[in-house]
C-alpha cells in the first residue's frame, strides 16, 4: 500500500531543528522500504527510544506490507527473550547494540541499527497479518496479538473524522507515551498524519521517562509547555500528574484542545478535577484486540461523565451477558491456532446509558489494570512471592494504581530483613510496572477461620479487600519515596518550570 498524506502533514523532533513534511516523509519512507526489502525482510522487530526514525521505519513496513513488531523498551530480559522466540524475526531494528548471538550488524540507517537475525524455526503469522502488538501481559509472557493494515487504519481514519469535530484546524499532537504503545502509534500518529496534521516526536529523557517510569515529572511539564500542542494523549497517572500541577498554578498552554485519557480506569473524580481546571480532556476505551480505539468521548459536556462515550463509526458493540463485546474481525493470538474471531469478548461490564454511551463497570476477572494502563495478574507476581519459600502468603493489589503493593505473610522465624531481601530478589526478575513497591508484613497468616480462604487454600480477594481495607489504604498513601514510580508528589513541580 502506498502511503499518500496531506500536503499539510509533518513530522517533527522535538529535541533538535529537524522537521520534515509530507514530501519528504514519504520520500524517507521509500527509502525505509527499499533498505527493509532489500534485506530480504519479512517479519521486524523495533526496539528503541521514540523518535522521527521508529516512525518513518514503521510506516515503510506498514506501506510494504512487513510484519513489524515493537517491543517497549521498558520489557525485562526475560519478556524480551520470550517474543523473540515466539516471533522468530529476520530483521531486528534497534538505537542500541543487539547482544544475540543469531544476530549480525547489516547497516546503520538513520540513527537505527539493522541486525539481520538468523531464523531458529519456522513461525506461522495469521494470513492478513501487517503488525503483532505484545501486551505488557498479564503474567511474565506477553501475548501476541495480530493485527490487520485494515483493522489499524479503520481506527485511525475514525479517530480523524472524530478529532476533526472537536479542534480547530490541522492537528498539533506531542506524543507522550512510547511509540510502541498501539494507541499513541494509530491516535498520535496514524490518524494526525491522516488528517493533515503535524505530529511531534520526543525521547524518553526529553519527556522525563526512564523505562516505563517518570522519573522528571518537571521535564514533561516544560515539554507541553514549549512545544504548546493541540492534542495529548494520557494514560491516568499523567493525566493526574497534570491536574496536580495545574491546582499548584502550572498553566496549561492555551493551544491544548484535546486531550484523551485510557488505557485503564478513570474515575469520575478525576475528570471532575480536570473540568476545573479546565483541561479539555475526554476519556476513551479500547484494546489491542480492536487495534486500540473502541469508543471516545466526543463533546464537551460529556467531559466530566462516567462514561467513555459513543463507539467510533468503524465499531459494532453489544453486551452479552453483561461483558462488552465488539464485534470485529480478530486475526487471533501468535502462536494460538483458533484464537481468531469475529467478536472479541473484552472482559468488561458495560451498560448503554440512555444516549447510546458506554460507560465500563468494572473487570470480569481479576486482572489488575494499574494507571498507565500496564495489565497484571496478580496471581503471577504472589505466585513468584511465594516461591521463594521464605514468604507464605502475599496477595498484590495496584489496580487504577502506579504501582504494585503486597500484604505478605512469613514464617514469626524469619526476619523482617530476610522478607526485605525476598521481595527485593523477586523484583529483580519482574518488569518494573509488576515489581512491589511497597508491602506490609502480617501478624496472622490468612486463613479458612477468618474467611481470607477457600476450603481449597485460595484466596477470598473480596474478603481480603474487607479486612484489610486501612491497611490496603496505607500502602497506596503519602506517595513520597523516590522509589515510587511516577507520582509526581514527591516534587514541587513548578521549581524548573519557566
Amino acid at each position: 500500500m502506498q502511503i499518500s498524506l496531506p500536503q499539510s502533514a509533518r513530522l517533527t523532533d522535538a529535541g533538535s531543528d529537524t522537521s520534515l513534511s509530507a514530501v519528504e516523509i514519504e520520500a524517507k519512507i521509500a527509502q525505509w522500504q527499499t533498505l527493509l526489502q532489500g534485506y530480504g525482510a519479512t517479519r521486524v522487530v523495533i526496539t528503541a527510544d521514540s523518535s522521527i526514525s521508529w516512525v518513518l521505519a514503521d510506516l515503510a513496513c506498514l506501506s510494504a506490507g512487513l510484519v513489524l513488531t515493537a517491543l517497549p523498551t521498558y520489557l525485562s530480559d526475560a519478556q524480551r527473550h520470550s517474543v523473540i522466540k515466539s516471533l522468530e524475526p529476520d530483521l531486528w531494528l534497534s538505537d542500541t547494540p543487539v547482544l544475540d548471538p543469531a544476530c549480525s550488524l547489516l547497516d546503520e540507517f538513520d540513527g537505527l541499527l539493522l541486525y539481520q537475525r538468523q531464523v531458529q524455526s519456522a513461525v506461522v503469522v495469521p494470513a492478513g497479518t501487517q503488525k503483532i502488538t505484545f501486551t505488557s501481559g498479564s503474567t511474565g509472557a506477553p501475548k501476541g496479538v495480530c493485527l490487520s493494515l485494515h483493522a489499524q487504519l479503520d481506527v485511525a481514519l475514525g479517530l480523524k473524522a472524530r478529532v476533526e469535530r472537536l479542534c480547530e484546524g490541522p492537528p498539533r499532537h506531542l506524543c507522550m507515551l512510547p511509540l510502541p504503545t498501539l494507541l499513541e502509534s494509530i491516535a498520535g500518529v496514524y490518524a494526525p498524519l491522516l488528517a493533515g496534521g503535524e505530529v511531534i516526536i520526543a525521547p524518553d529523557t526529553l519527556r522525563g521517562f526512564a523505562g516505563s517510569r517518570l522519573v522528571k515529572p518537571q521535564a514533561l511539564l516544560q515539554l507541553i509547555s514549549t512545544i504548546q500542542p493541540k492534542s495529548l494523549i494520557l494514560v491516568p497517572e499523567l493525566l493526574k500528574l497534570l491536574l496536580q500541577a495545574a491546582e499548584q498554578g502550572w498553566v496549561a498552554p492555551q493551544s491544548l484542545q484535546f486531550i484523551a485519557v485510557g488505557g485503564a480506569y478513570v474515575s469520575p473524580a478525576l475528570l471532575q478535577r480536570a473540568a476545573g481546571v479546565h483541561l479539555p480532556v475526554y476519556q476513551g476505551y479500547g484494546l489491542s484486540e480492536c487495534a486500540s480505539v473502541v469508543a471516545l468521548s466526543d463533546t464537551a459536556a460529556k467531559m466530566a461523565s462516567d462514561t467513555v462515550g459513543l463507539p467510533l463509526s468503524c465499531r459494532s458493540v453489544e453486551i452479552i451477558d453483561g461483558e462488552l463485546v465488539v464485534n470485529t474481525p480478530f486475526l487471533g493470538y501468535l502462536g494460538q491456532d483458533g484464537s481468531a474471531s469475529d467478536k472479541v469478548y473484552t472482559g468488561d461490564l458495560a451498560e448503554f446509558t440512555s444516549q447510546g454511551e458506554l460507560r465500563i463497570l468494572g473487570r470480569r476477572k481479576n486482572l489488575l489494570i494499574n494507571s498507565f494502563g500496564r495489565n497484571i495478574s496478580p496471581e503471577w507476581v504472589e505466585s513468584a512471592l511465594t516461591d521463594s519459600g521464605l514468604i507464605s502468603q502475599a496477595m498484590v493489589f495496584g489496580d487504577a494504581e502506579p504501582y504494585c503493593a503486597a500484604l505478605v505473610f512469613a514464617h514469626p522465624t524469619v526476619s523482617d530483613a530476610a522478607v526485605a531481601a525476598s521481595i527485593a530478589s523477586v523484583n529483580d526478575n519482574l518488569p518494573d510496572y509488576a515489581r512491589i513497591v511497597r508491602y506490609q508484613r502480617l501478624e496472622q497468616a490468612f486463613s479458612t477461620t477468618d474467611g481470607t480462604l477457600t476450603d481449597n487454600g485460595r484466596l477470598r480477594r473480596e474478603s481480603i479487600n474487607q479486612k484489610y481495607a486501612a491497611d490496603i489504604i496505607s500502602l497506596f498513601a503519602n506517595q513520597l519515596s523516590a522509589d515510587v514510580p511516577v507520582t509526581g508528589e514527591q516534587y514541587d513541580l513548578l521549581s524548573h518550570i519557566a
